[in-house]
């Protein structure tokens, strides 16, 4: 089972999904509810049953139009760290999440929280 550092990690990474996809589908005012209700302390576990979608093993259109389980990798992916390349953690301390700088040496920015993240 995972814990609940990983899920609040797991909830924080997705947002940014699921986000857009709320927009879409004219929801966005319910996810935002349950995003200031994990701020704030509920379970991230609860909102992350709610709102991840369901079939997580599902086979997704590639490049090829054959199935395939994840996005397929584009060229410029992987590879040499971007700009600014250094490990950014939750500013909270409260998830496993980590991450780093983008292309463009932006910091990362903690979706559960909407503040940027910390330097490790």
């Amino acid at each position: 089972m995972e814990s609940d550092a990983d899920i609040l990690a797991a909830w924080c990474s997705l947002l940014p999904v699921l986000r857009e996809r709320a927009r879409v589908e004219s929801v966005l005012d319910r996810l935002e509810r349950d995003v200031a209700r994990v701020g704030a302390g509920a379970s991230a576990r609860t909102a992350l049953r709610k709102w991840q979608p369901e079939e997580e093993g599902e086979a997704k259109r590639g490049w090829s139009d054959r199935p395939t389980v994840a996005m397929p990798q584009l060229p410029s992916w992987g590879g040499e760290p971007g700009v600014g390349a250094g490990a950014y953690v939750c500013p909270r301390n409260r998830c496993n999440r980590r991450s780093s700088r983008d292309q463009a040496g932006h910091p990362p920015q903690c979706a559960a929280f909407g503040t940027p993240m910390t330097p490790a």
